[in-house]
């Protein structure tokens, strides 16, 4: 009888371990998958050209499109030059999910100089998208050079 019921036990651990192990191959999940973990990188609507020109000390609007339901916000970052390292950050904003420009005052900007934005969204689960950005070159007419 305890012969018997070895064979019974070491029997249902075969079947039970048989059936984990081929259910391994099958069964997977990602945690970083899914809309909410990867939001739509931003649409930038202005200044997208190579050239801005200034005139008369305007502020210098940077403009984006809200097309996207999941938004908890946008990081707005200008450097100054074409790379993008933190030497070269000059102005970094954190902004809500409903504005869509910020305005920055000419003193910030050097007549003839380089300049790149960009722009990140962040999801309402945190999580970043991959950034939008452009380079465009200052003039500033009217002598309002810096």
């Amino acid at each position: 009888m305890i012969l018997t019921m070895k064979k019974v036990v070491i029997l249902i651990l075969f079947i039970f371990t048989f059936n984990v192990i081929s259910l391994a191959g099958t069964v997977s999940f990602t945690l970083d998958s899914g809309q909410y973990n990867s939001p739509p990188e931003p649409r930038l609507r202005h200044p997208i050209y190579d050239t801005v020109i200034i005139e008369n000390d305007q502020a210098l609007e940077f403009g984006w499109w809200i097309d996207s339901t999941d938004t908890g916000g946008f990081i707005l970052k200008i450097y100054k030059g074409y790379n993008m390292y933190a030497d070269n950050l000059i102005l970094k904003e954190n902004l809500p999910a409903d504005v869509d420009s910020f305005k920055v005052k000419t003193d910030l900007f050097e007549d003839g100089k380089v300049y790149t934005w960009s722009l990140i969204r962040t999801s309402l689960s945190g999580y970043k998208s991959d950034k939008s950005f452009n380079s465009f070159k200052i003039i500033k007419k009217n002598g309002n050079k810096k």
